[in-house]
């Protein structure tokens, strides 16, 4: 008797031991036993900004900047996305000043105002399509005026579009000059825009752009001027009546990364980031050229009366505005050396 007890508790204790080596007594193991030598990833958080609405496409492509770049530094960053300029109080000059200063770390900012030089671009009717213009900003002035910014405390990276700007009122079609007479339009404070808004005859009065609605609806102002994309997002259709599509100027907006983070950066890093947010450029100016369409049907079903300018139109407007005294204004403002080069640049990249 004792030996068989001997016998089954030998068999019962193989079994037991069978069991722990194989399953574990009954649990299977979820996954490789972790390497404690192995420390979890710390990932960096930066803080961008953008003044547009989230759904707008310099948010998207801040957004894409955010993905990509967490995708290829293996998760080493992560970039949070404001929209609205939320941390600067909705003012995008506010938010372009905390890029300089690091407050924030990177964004998109209109180019006027991250330095009056950019103001070249926005040279009445200077562009023959949308081709012309991104050989315009490949180009050498175009490159020396980026790297201007380091000093004030951005690295300056890549060109998006700010838009080609249209022009809307409230009292009749403008088709040519000669309607602009007797319609006050808004103008931001720039001394270019003042000026060429006056050379195609229209009575100038300048206003924020955070009161711009309130003053077309109060009658402050009768019209305004802005890309398809600012009229439509902020509803300036509620409030203007005619849009004249005529494609007068095009200004572009910067991504860029506060300097003193750039130069924290390792060069691989560098070099993720500045392939990054070049994808992106590319990407955003794709969406915004794809919408213009989409804003001009979207704009007329809201109920504002379109007109489109023909090229007989256009020459018309060129010949009131493009003079010698509007050139002398834009140097006064850029630079005479810049603007003459820009001029010049315009000149050598247009198509043969």
């Amino acid at each position: 008797m004792k030996k068989r007890i001997l016998a089954l508790t030998l068999v019962f204790a193989l079994a037991f031991t069978i069991c722990a080596l194989f399953t574990g007594c009954g649990e299977k193991p979820s996954g490789p036993n972790p390497d404690p030598t192995q420390k979890p990833v710390k990932a960096t958080v930066l803080r961008a900004s953008t003044p547009t609405a989230p759904d707008h496409p310099w948010t998207l492509g801040l957004q894409k900047i955010a993905e990509d770049v967490s995708e290829r530094t293996g998760g080493r960053y992560k970039i949070d996305v404001y929209p609205n300029a939320s941390l600067s109080e909705g003012s995008e000059k506010t938010m372009t000043e905390q890029i300089y200063t690091g407050t924030i770390d990177m964004g998109v900012s209109p180019a006027s105002l991250c330095s009056t030089i950019f103001s070249c671009f926005g040279f009445p009717f200077s562009y023959d399509d949308r081709d012309h213009i991104a050989r315009v900003c490949d180009s050498e002035i175009a490159k020396e005026m980026l790297a201007t910014l380091e000093e004030k405390g951005m690295h300056a990276i890549a060109f998006v579009e700010n838009g080609f700007r249209q022009i809307t009122n409230n009292v009749h079609e403008v088709k040519v000059p000669a309607d602009a007479k007797g319609i006050k339009i808004r103008t931001p404070q720039s001394a270019t825009t003042i000026a060429c808004m006056e050379a195609i005859g229209f009575d100038t009065v300048a206003i924020s752009a955070g009161e711009l609605y309130v003053a077309l609806s109060q009658g402050t102002a009768n019209g305004q001027e802005n890309a398809l994309s600012t009229i439509y997002n902020n509803k300036y259709y509620e409030v203007q009546k005619y849009l004249t599509v005529i494609n007068y100027n095009w200004s572009p907006a910067l991504i860029g990364i506060n300097s003193e983070l750039w130069e924290s950066l390792s060069s691989e890093d560098k070099a993720i980031f500045e392939e990054v947010i070049n994808d992106s450029a590319a990407y955003v100016n794709e969406l915004l050229a794809a919408q213009d369409e989409d804003f001009i049907k979207k704009l007329e079903e809201a109920g504002m009366q379109i007109y489109i300018c023909t090229p007989d139109d256009i020459a018309q407007f060129r010949e009131a505005v493009v003079t010698e005294s509007l050139k002398d204004t834009y140097r006064g403002v850029v630079g005479e050396d810049i603007m003459n080069r820009f001029f010049q640049t315009i000149e050598d990249t247009r198509s043969k």
